[in-house]
């Protein structure tokens, strides 16, 4: 054998080495019998949280009871609760407020008792937090004309869930030319994200 067939046969067998290394190649890519070949997968994960309510709810009927016509006096009752639910999830402070119209005496009535007489102390409520609620002191230190709208409490950031204002005060003046009747009044709670 002569030097070039020698030659020859080597570069031949380099080529085939070559060869069968490139097809290794492509067949454990193709068929990836690497157990360590790093492949990945995404997925996409979508959560839709709806906004809830920011609510306020109120004792029913408040019965400010009866007295006597021909003397000035203050008529007082502590019973009104207020609750506010706040699940908006909006992370706002909000506040709670009340407004009264005038006492008249029934629907269409000509008699009237001003609400400018007509009070609220809140003050003198006790704010009950329930659960992880954050609610304010009161919001109003002192007694707040129904006439307008009157600071009742407030709730913080933190404050999603429930709170309370229990036993809050009502106070009308009840004057000696006031005429004899039952009247009845409305009272409009609302509560606002600030």
């Amino acid at each position: 054998m002569s030097l070039e067939n020698r030659i020859k046969e080597i570069k031949q067998k380099i080529v085939a080495v070559l060869v069968i290394s490139v097809m290794f190649a492509l067949v454990f890519t193709t068929l990836n019998l690497n157990p360590h070949a790093g492949n990945a997968a995404t997925s996409n994960v979508l959560l839709n949280l709806a906004a809830g309510t920011l609510s306020i709810e109120s004792t029913g009927t408040v019965d400010l009871g009866s007295t006597g016509a021909g003397s000035s006096t203050n008529v007082s009752l502590n019973n009104l609760m207020v609750n506010v639910k706040d699940f908006a999830g909006d992370g706002l402070n909000w506040a709670a407020t009340v407004y009264s119209t005038n006492f008249v005496n029934g629907a269409g009535g000509t008699l009237i008792i001003p609400n400018t007489r007509f009070q609220v102390r809140p003050n003198e409520g006790t704010v009950y937090n329930a659960g992880s609620s954050s609610c304010s002191t009161t919001a109003t230190g002192s007694e707040c004309g129904l006439s307008s709208a009157c600071a009742l409490f407030n709730g913080d950031t933190a404050a999603t869930g429930e709170c309370r204002l229990n036993a809050v005060n009502l106070n009308l003046q009840v004057l000696t030319t006031d005429p004899t009747a039952d009247y009845n009044a409305t009272l409009t709670l609302s509560v606002s994200a600030t």
